[in-house]
This record gives C-alpha cells, sequence and structure tokens, in this order.
C-alpha cells in the first residue's frame, strides 16, 4: 500500500512539545479532500523536537542578564536571544550541535520502528522551519558523508522531498564553509519513479525578516531548489509584518501546495510494496 512520512522540525527554541498538531490536521484535510481514493493513513507523521535541549540554557542566561528585573520588552528581548543565542551556539564541534543532531536521530529512529513504516522503502518527506532548516541540512549531509551504519530511513536514503519554510540559510551559508553546498534531496535507495519526483521547495514571506529564497544563493542552490514560494502567512495582525515568522504552521498559503507536494510523490506507481 502507498505511504508517505512526514518528519516535522521545528526551528529556533520557542516551541512547545506537539507543535505540528494543527499542521499535520490541515495537510490531511487538504490532502484527501483533493483527490478520490486518497486516506488519512497515506500519511505518517513524526515531531522532532530539540527545543528542551537549549531552553533552559537560554532561560537561566536571560534571568542572569535581567538581575534587576527591570528591561523592557522583555518578550522581544527573549525573542532575540533565541535567535542569537541558539544561532552562536549550534556549530559543528559544540554541545548543542551534538545534543540537536542526537535528538534527530533519536526521533527518526523511532519514527523507522513505527509499525507501518518500511525501513528500508518508506519514502520520507521532511519539512523544516526556520532554523530547523540548519539541523536538517547538518543531518542530511552527515548521514550522506558517513558509512551507513543505520536504516534507509534514519541515513536519508529514502528522502523524497525537503520542504523548508521561514528559512535563514541564505545567512548561514555564507559564515558556515559546510552549507557552501547544498544536500541532494532525493536519496539512493528510491527507486527510479520516486526519485523523478524528489523535490525541495522553499516557502517565504516578504515580511518574514528571517526568511529568504535560497536559488540565488550559489548556482549549485539554484539548481538543488526546485523553488523559492512567496507566500503570505499569518493573521490580520501578524501577515503584513516580521511576526508573520510563526504564521506558516496554520496558513493555507503553505499548506495546500504542500498537500499537493505530497499527493504528487503518491501518485500510482509502476509497482507498490
Amino acid at each position: 500500500m502507498k505511504r508517505l512520512a512526514v518528519a516535522i522540525i521545528h526551528g529556533m527554541s520557542t516551541e512547545d512539545q506537539h507543535f505540528s498538531v494543527e499542521l499535520k490536521h490541515r495537510i490531511i484535510e487538504e490532502y484527501v479532500a483533493g483527490g478520490e481514493g486518497r486516506l488519512e493513513d497515506d500519511l505518517m507523521f513524526k515531531e522532532i523536537y530539540w527545543a528542551d535541549a537549549i531552553k533552559d540554557e537560554l532561560s537561566e542566561f536571560y534571568k542572569s542578564i535581567n538581575y534587576k528585573n527591570d528591561l523592557a520588552y522583555e518578550g522581544t528581548r527573549k525573542m532575540f536571544i533565541d535567535y542569537l543565542g541558539s544561532g552562536l551556539a549550534y556549530h559543528k564541534g559544540s554541545r548543542l550541535y551534538s545534543k540537536v543532531q542526537n535528538r534527530v536521530a533519536d526521533s527518526l529512529r523511532e519514527f523507522a520502528g513505527h509499525r507501518r513504516v518500511n525501513e528500508e522503502k518508506t519514502p520520507l518527506i521532511v519539512l523544516a522551519h526556520s532554523f530547523g532548516s540548519i539541523i536538517m541540512q547538518d543531518y542530511i549531509r552527515e548521514m550522506r558523508n558517513t558509512t551507513p551504519k543505520t536504516s534507509n530511513f534514519e541515513s536519508m536514503q529514502n528522502l523524497v522531498g525537503y520542504v523548508t519554510f521561514g528559512s535563514p540559510l541564505a545567512i548561514y551559508v555564507r559564515h558556515h564553509e559546510e552549507l557552501h553546498q547544498p544536500v541532494k534531496v532525493a536519496g539512493d535507495a528510491l527507486p527510479e519513479d520516486f526519485a523523478e519526483r524528489a523535490r525541495w521547495l522553499n516557502f517565504y514571506d516578504k515580511d518574514d525578516i528571517v526568511a529568504y529564497p535560497l536559488k540565488g544563493i550559489n548556482e549549485s542552490y539554484n539548481k538543488a531548489v526546485a523553488g523559492d514560494y512567496e507566500i503570505n502567512v499569518g493573521n490580520p495582525a501578524t501577515s503584513w509584518n516580521p511576526a508573520c515568522h510563526n504564521g506558516y504552521w496554520e496558513d493555507k498559503d503553505f499548506i495546500k501546495p504542500v498537500a499537493k507536494f505530497m499527493a504528487d510523490v503518491l501518485k500510482p506507481h509502476e509497482i507498490w510494496d
């Protein structure tokens, strides 16, 4: 039976567990409604949650620098510290890098053990928000550049789709040499008909100051990314300003094309397992 695995990773450490529940429900609704014969069971979801790896550390740091408890714009300050602190603390060789990469590996190992996942054959799509796109690019590269000691699923050899949204990757490429070359999306274990459908889709809102298009980074990214899609996300209070950064999760302008992409991947193939 046709099935597609979908792993979802959040961005900077402001998310709570179960951060993607609404996104999952809306994608399923859009997918099922989009064509005859589509079933909810066609799609399997798994969250990759890493916020707790740094949340306590940043919280203690903020308390120490705001020891007088008199600073204004506390929410904005904490958001700034989240972005700056995570970005500076996360780099190859750092304690945080290891903690986060291990969290990704553990989550995908759990997903591979799902009763409806064939760890050698089930195709995988990764949805990566904000800083999660940096984390997943690192993970995919590391797994592809080492001798596999895990299943095709865990080692990204079944990867058929990479969807980045609200991604700051264009900024990080400039300062991280390992990001200069993009990852190849189509995993080597994919059958040819799946590999032909493999895509990297990047979504951004022009008002989201964290997010940037990717195809203009260099020629390698131009070839690797199938499309940069400018969309409008958020509610009436956020859709016109930088607060829209967290608006992708429940916005139809993002959900509809993602559900369509999943449907395109699952169109009838020559052979179904």
